[in-house]
């Protein structure tokens, strides 16, 4: 069996060495919580980060369908236009039509006359005005055909006009989209220095466990050594 002084020294070494093992784990646990601090807040970076992005997405977009709402208001005002090129070059043409249908009357009694033909009764005034009726309907024709072709026009700038408000709209929707994300992204990153504050503080806990450890160990190594010599193991 081992003498007291002998026991007495196991006794403070075991103090020592339980003191520094306290100490190691307090500060390997404060290291620990600072790296799961450190995984926190490079979360929150990244998190916020991809919002921002998201956010240009969003305007990049917006300026896209902006973009294209200006083109089909280009394409609407063409089709206006075309719709009334097409009633003006109808009407020109249906007045042609009508010019040469008098023209042919006018060779028509020409002809009658020359064929010694009364040009003022009978059947040569019937021919005539068959003409007539023939000739009101070609121009009817060209003018219907006209029109016809000219609503075809105005149908296609009525689509794009509310394709141009369905652009309109979702760039709004989208500047709305930009706007929430970097919201989102400013809220994210205020979180940022609360992770900081808390690195600190995780910091300072782990140093104030090792110095809690090797005051521990100290008072102990003391409370032993004292209670050593009041027994007068190290006289």
């Amino acid at each position: 069996m081992a003498d007291p002084a002998t026991m007495g020294v196991i006794g403070i070494g075991s103090s020592v060495m339980g003191g520094l093992t306290k100490a190691a784990g307090a500060k390997t646990n404060a290291q620990a919580q600072q790296l799961n601090i450190q995984g926190q807040m490079l979360q929150t970076i990244g998190a916020a980060f991809g919002q921002r992005v998201q956010a240009e997405q969003y305007l990049y977009e917006a300026d896209i369908n902006k973009y294209q709402s200006a083109v089909s208001l280009i394409n609407r005002d063409i089709a206006k236009q075309n719709a009334a090129y097409s009633r003006e070059v109808g009407e020109v043409e249906a007045q042609q039509v009508g010019m040469k249908a008098a023209a042919e009357r006018g060779e028509m009694t020409a002809f009658q006359g020359a064929s010694g033909l009364s040009v003022s009764g009978g059947s040569a005034t019937r021919v005539r005005e068959g003409m007539i009726e023939i000739g009101y309907y070609d121009q009817m024709q060209t003018r219907a055909s006209a029109a016809k072709k000219a609503y075809g026009y105005e149908v296609e700038a009525a689509m794009h006009e509310a394709q141009s408000e369905v652009y309109r709209f979702t760039a709004t929707e989208n500047e709305f989209q930009s706007k929430m994300a970097l919201t989102a992204a400013n809220m994210t990153e205020q979180a940022l220095p609360l992770q900081q504050q808390a690195m600190g503080i995780a910091q300072k806990a782990g140093d104030i466990g090792v110095m809690g450890s090797l005051v521990g160990a100290a008072g102990s190594v003391a409370d032993k050594w004292v209670q050593g010599k009041g027994f007068g193991l190290f006289d």
